[in-house]
């Protein structure tokens, strides 16, 4: 069986083009939410989005493409929060930096975990996760700090896909932790033992 194409056809260059977009995305994490991916259509996309099926068509190859989509554009709102986060503000040691960012994942993922689950457990390919410029103020930041770690961007990608485990991973069999502060605690203590391993 041929993989999905998860790309969109093309990208919007237009004010209501855009507004179209915005809508199918919109539309596809509101029934991944009500509904799970199982029940996720082109046609229930589109009806929910006030569509026809030959506009979704015209911008996505299919529902994956529009789930891909919703990953992509959560994955860059939490870069922009932490990136938001990591410009205004001057960390004093690791510890607070690596608090504040656990504390971020977390917050991200406590305001819509239905969707997260939707994301982290029915979608049956996930693109692989590519780093670009917006995550060298992370590298930036962490390299402030004296760590016991060979090589700081390999580090950097242990901290993201260890901690987005651990709480993508609660959001599925723990949701109850996410408002808790015990997980969120652990999980500080498991990476700053990581860095500062001496």
């Amino acid at each position: 069986m041929p993989r999905a194409k998860l790309s969109p056809r093309k990208t919007p260059t237009q004010e209501r083009s855009r507004a179209t977009v915005d809508a199918l995305v919109q539309a596809t994490a509101d029934i991944l939410v009500r509904d799970g991916y199982a029940k996720l259509t082109t046609n229930r996309i589109a009806e929910r989005a006030g569509v026809n099926v030959a506009s979704l068509y015209q911008f996505f190859p299919g529902k994956e493409a529009l789930v891909a989509e919703v990953l992509r554009r959560h994955v860059k709102e939490q870069r922009a929060a932490a990136g938001e986060v990591l410009s205004t503000r001057r960390f004093d040691t690791l510890e607070e930096l690596i608090r504040t960012m656990v504390a971020l994942g977390f917050a991200a993922h406590a305001v819509n975990p239905k969707l997260h689950h939707a994301l982290t457990e029915e979608m049956p390919s996930r693109p692989a996760r590519k780093w670009g410029p917006e995550d060298a103020p992370m590298l930036e930041a962490l390299g402030r700090f004296k760590t016991d770690v060979p090589d700081p961007e390999l580090a950097l990608w242990l901290i993201d896909t260890v901690a987005h485990a651990v709480i993508h991973r609660a959001v599925v069999e723990r949701p109850e932790s996410l408002s808790q502060g015990l997980l969120q605690e652990e999980l500080v203590t498991l990476l700053l033992r990581y860095l500062k391993r001496r």
